[in-house]
């Protein structure tokens, strides 16, 4: 199984590239629809065990939750199954044809949940709070992010490091001379209530590109975009939402069993693999220019990724309270007979 997330929390809220996938020709999709504590996660992950050993499954975990599956993806069988419930509201776009819902309020008691309902209303706004405040950490870490990044374009040696680029493409990204070849955008790091994590990769060769200062590891990430689809192949994208996705934080070449995986003051990515280390490719002078402001920048985006983090922690207990309310209202046989059909409708396709 190859692991993602679905999306994470940006200063506008929470984005996702998901739904080129969901509403692609390609697929079938169930969207789940249902309150927290409804069964969504359990019933993904019953599927994606059921069909681990015969497909090529993607599952994609819940920045809220990291224990939570949002999606689960059978490659073979052009199959989705999503969680479409909010922040991530998917509807279908073809109801029937290309997509259909599975409605899990079937499987709930409203008379007990409205027993609870000044208790569920109190603690959904409370979780809607923490989430709130969580964006706005994101967007004042957004802003301290961009600026260490400015620094690092205007001491980039972007002449050095294309030859580098140059030199490392020749090397590990063979011309397949057969068409060209497409990104696609797919998340692989967000912020979480554990702070800003990285999804493994499961490839063998992995490159970790360590920028203190972001800019030449996007530059290179890009270079290796273009090269690497000119070249015919299919590659996987993730940028950071901690810049409001506008730069590259990985990029995965799957036919090739590689990841280039950047290593900056956000992610502190520890993962195994061959280091390139960026400090050779700024201009030693004007970084030293800057010292002072890149010092006071880095610690800031330190802090305010603790209390962004801590936002999320937080909203998370208080999703706890209202997934209590919930569970305690769901026929849990219901949801097993719900996922066994699904199953069995599955198997035929």
């Amino acid at each position: 199984m190859k692991t993602y997330f679905l999306g994470g929390t940006t200063s506008e809220g929470f984005k996702s590239d998901f739904g080129k996938i969901l509403f692609s020709p390609d697929n079938y999709a169930y969207i789940l629809k249902g309150g927290p504590g409804t069964g969504k996660s359990s019933l993904m992950k019953k599927i994606a065990e059921t069909f681990d050993k015969t497909d090529d499954i993607d599952i994609y975990f819940c920045s809220s939750d990291i224990n939570s599956l949002d999606a689960v993806v059978l490659n073979k069988k052009g199959i989705v199954i999503v969680d479409g419930t909010a922040p991530h509201t998917f509807d279908p776009e073809y109801a029937g044809a290309r997509q259909c819902i599975i409605n899990l309020g079937e499987c709930w008691n409203n008379e007990k949940l409205k027993k609870y309902s000044d208790e569920i209303v109190k603690v959904t706004d409370e979780n809607i709070s923490w989430h709130k405040r969580c964006r706005r950490y994101i967007k004042a870490l957004s802003s301290v992010n961009s600026d260490i990044y400015s620094i690092g374009e205007s001491s980039l040696d972007k002449e050095k490091l294309c030859k580098f680029i140059e030199r490392f493409v020749k090397k590990n990204i063979p011309d397949k001379k057969i068409g060209c070849g497409e990104s696609v955008f797919k998340k692989l790091s967000v912020m979480t209530q554990n702070g800003y994590v990285t999804s493994e990769t499961g490839c063998k060769n992995i490159y970790i590109l360590s920028d203190g200062i972001f800019a030449g590891s996007d530059f290179m990430l890009r270079k290796i975009e273009d090269y690497a689809i000119a070249r015919g192949y299919k590659i996987i994208v993730s940028n950071c939402d901690l810049f409001n996705g506008t730069i590259y934080e990985h990029i995965i070449i799957p036919e090739l069993d590689m990841a280039l995986i950047s290593s900056t003051p956000l992610n502190k990515n520890e993962i195994k693999g061959n280091k390139i280390n960026f400090s050779r490719f700024y201009i030693t002078a004007k970084v030293s220019q800057k010292k002072e402001r890149l010092a006071f920048s880095k610690k800031a985006s330190t802090n305010l990724a603790e209390e962004a983090a801590y936002s999320i922690k937080s909203a998370k207990e208080v999703h706890d309270k209202i997934e209590g309310y919930y569970i305690s209202a769901v026929d849990f046989n219901k949801i097993n007979k719900v996922t066994e059909k699904l199953i069995k409708e599955i198997e035929k396709k």
